[in-house]
């Protein structure tokens, strides 16, 4: 199955025929997954146990193991993510403020180990 290409935050994308671009397989999880975590919780009302919102986090006081605990609740309910194996996730502190989050779960359809990084 394929799906629309957008990475939460951005424009839709183009595919070089000037169409919208599409994603398959382990990029739509990938998409999935981060649309997942940015979403603030209850900003969907058929399904307010979605999202998380971690951009709205910024700026508050880091506790890692609480960060660590929500995306994991929220990987466990997203279906491209194979609950037959669990996912990592790994907070590094990088000074300054600066935190890293590392995201290893394996594709449901794939069935490969995928990463997922981002920093704040």
């Amino acid at each position: 199955m394929s799906a629309i290409s957008h990475i939460i935050g951005g424009d839709l994308i183009l595919d070089s025929a000037g169409g919208l671009a599409i994603v398959g397989t382990a990029e739509e999880a990938r998409q999935a997954i981060l649309r997942r975590l940015c979403t603030n919780a209850g900003d969907y009302p058929w399904h307010l146990d979605y999202g998380v919102g971690l951009p709205a986090r910024i700026g508050s006081p880091m506790q890692e193991g609480d960060i660590q605990a929500v995306i994991l609740a929220q990987l466990q309910q997203e279906s491209a993510v194979d609950q037959s194996q669990a996912p990592t996730v790994t907070i590094t502190d990088q000074g300054s403020g600066q935190y890293l989050c590392v995201i290893q779960y394996v594709d449901k359809q794939t069935q490969t180990v995928q990463g997922l990084s981002f920093s704040a």
